[in-house]
């Protein structure tokens, strides 16, 4: 049964496949296929700038993450250095005591000579 059945079907697809051909000129066919050949000429250089479009985009796209990245660098580095501002702040608090002072020094400096000549009883000669 399905030998007969594929036989009948191979008969039926013989008997509906011839068709007549038609006859075309050849300034016709010269045109189609020089039409043809322009696409693809057109097609290939569509297809390079697309390439290139698409290059230029991952390029602006890794720009912009370059700029991104920079940006939070530099948002980081100010950060940074106000914190080491105000580190060098506290330092200058507690470096620049009251007798850090120079005229402190200068007045002790005269009551310690003052008080070695009073000591050591030493006087002018008279």
């Amino acid at each position: 049964m399905r030998n007969v059945f594929f036989l009948l079907l191979v008969l039926i697809t013989l008997k509906g496949y011839s068709q007549d051909t038609i006859q075309i000129p050849q300034e016709e066919l010269n045109n189609f296929f020089l039409s043809v050949d322009t696409l693809k000429e057109q097609d290939s250089i569509k297809t390079v700038l697309i390439s290139d479009l698409e290059l230029q985009i991952k390029n602006y796209n890794l720009l912009s993450n370059q700029d991104s990245l920079i940006f939070s660098y530099k948002n980081q580095e100010i950060d940074l250095l106000r914190h080491q501002i105000k580190l060098y702040d506290d330092r200058l608090k507690q470096v620049d005591k009251w007798y850090k002072k120079p005229w402190i020094g200068v007045v002790s400096g005269v009551v310690a000579t003052l008080i070695t000549i009073h000591v050591i009883d030493y006087s002018l000669p008279k």
